[in-house]
């Protein structure tokens, strides 16, 4: 991925996970990380942000951290892991294992580390989600997967899909992972079908469908950088007009 921009990719995500630190670790959010009441009254007062929802293999990734270069937003993407594996004492590679998982991923693979009793996988969603709505209170945020778009409220943010071609995407994994094209053909299948159910699952929507976003973009046709300035044109004439609102979406 090129970065246009004085920061490195790795210098924009430091400073990310600084100030989600600062918003999230605070005394004051983590009171109401325990009271689920309070996080519920703060929904009406989400700031801006744009949720990017992606294919795997798509370079969702890529243009959601070059959207947070264009607007100098931050973009949540591992850094929510970051948090979760700080506040509940988990393996951090483990949770990049099964993050956006299969829907019993969290007693199948966390099981051996928490009491099913305390912390269940729909208490892990409810935490999550949290977490999420947390972070949007700042506002200027890009998230990346993880269902943002169901949790936050549709009129505050704009709804990105990433997609791709099957090879393309396949070709994309094998170069990214270094793996041979069996493997990242599997491991796409993975990743879309568990991302698919766990939106499925625990939001009751379906990821696949179009109608779920305000704008749908192929990689395939839009290169990434031009990708991004889609992504802020669209956000400036559909949220900050205040269209998004009204339910109008992009066509």
């Amino acid at each position: 991925m090129t970065i246009k921009s004085d920061y490195t990719a790795a210098e924009l995500t430091a400073a990310a996970q600084r100030r989600l630190e600062r918003w999230l670790l605070s005394p004051e959010l983590q009171t109401h990380m325990q009271r689920a009441e309070d996080v519920q009254k703060k929904r009406t007062e989400t700031g801006p942000y744009i949720a990017i929802s992606r294919e795997a293999g798509s370079r969702g990734t890529e243009i959601a951290y070059e959207v947070g270069r264009q607007l100098g937003w931050d973009v949540l993407d591992k850094e929510l892991l970051d948090f979760m594996a700080e506040r509940y004492k988990l393996p951090r590679d483990m949770l990049d294992v099964v993050d956006e998982a299969r829907a019993n991923w969290f007693h199948d693979v966390l099981g051996v580390f928490l009491d099913a009793q305390v912390v269940s996988q729909d208490r892990y969603v409810a935490h999550l989600e949290r977490i999420v709505h947390l972070a949007a209170l700042h506002g200027n945020v890009v998230f990346v997967g993880r269902a943002a778009q169901y949790m936050l409220p549709r009129h505050c943010g704009l709804a990105v899909r990433i997609m791709a071609p099957r090879q393309r995407r396949v070709d994309n994994l094998m170069s990214r992972r270094i793996i041979d094209r069996s493997k990242a053909e599997q491991l796409l299948d993975d990743l879309d079908a568990a991302r698919v159910d766990f939106c499925r699952r625990h939001f009751h929507r379906n990821a696949l469908d179009p109608l779920e976003y305000d704008l749908v973009i192929n990689t395939a046709r839009v290169p990434i950088e031009a990708a991004a300035e889609m992504i802020v044109a669209a956000f400036g004439r559909i949220v900050r007009s205040g269209a998004g609102a009204s339910g109008t979406r992009a066509k």
